[in-house]
């Protein structure tokens, strides 16, 4: 099994597992976040200098549930600061103007539970974006299929020069994961945030330029 699908397939386990750890549950909500990334490491990271990342979420909840942004612009505001600090420069394509960027960052929040992701619903508004298209990992090809706990927050990315248009599959560079971070609200939502996306650069150390 793919190491991808295997490390983001056995997050909701994991959890379990670690509520097992503490007789009365587990004492603080953050002992239960799982912080999960990969990549593909045939990419050439270092020459990323620009990105795009929308300044909204797509979110997935169940039918008829009104999705919950109270966190959005957080989230966005946390990403682009990490991504900042390894040089990148985020652009602006609502500007005619602006160039194609080197890669691009899609978020998700997933607010249901058990989610099957068979070809990943496209986000709207990129002007130069491939609707309908499904995302792929090209280090074992195919579409992605898995399914994640309640509350999971996820990014991929992707370069724009690395799309199969006859099979429309968008090929994921780098991707991350939080699991269960949106599950409850609660008033250390903001620092769980943050530790979660800091970690998941910091063990992410292909993404720097240098």
């Amino acid at each position: 099994m793919n190491k991808l699908l295997f490390k983001i397939g056995i997050l909701a386990g994991i959890a379990v597992a670690l509520t097992s750890c503490y007789p009365g549950g587990a004492e603080y909500t953050e002992d239960l976040d799982l912080v999960v990334t990969d990549y593909n490491p045939d990419y050439n990271f270092k020459v990323i200098q620009t990105y795009y990342m929308a300044d909204s979420i797509y979110h997935i909840v169940d039918e008829g549930v009104t999705p919950d942004r109270t966190y959005d612009a957080y989230i966005i505001s946390e990403l682009e600061r990490n991504f900042d600090a390894l040089g990148y420069e985020r652009l602006d394509t609502n500007d005619i103007g602006s160039p194609e960027p080197d890669v691009a960052v899609v978020v998700t929040a997933i607010k249901v539970t058990y989610y099957n992701i068979y070809s990943y619903p496209w986000y709207p508004g990129w002007g130069w974006g491939y609707p309908d298209y499904g995302w792929g990992y090209p280090w074992y090809g195919g579409s992605y299929v898995t399914s994640y706990e309640t509350g999971t927050v996820l990014w991929d990315m992707f370069d724009p020069d690395n799309v199969d248009k006859d099979n429309k599959i968008i090929y994921v560079e780098w991707m991350g994961a939080i699991n269960g971070l949106l599950g409850t609200s609660k008033q250390n939502t903001k620092d769980r945030i943050t530790r979660g996306i800091n970690q998941a650069f910091e063990q992410s150390p292909y993404l720097r330029s240098e």
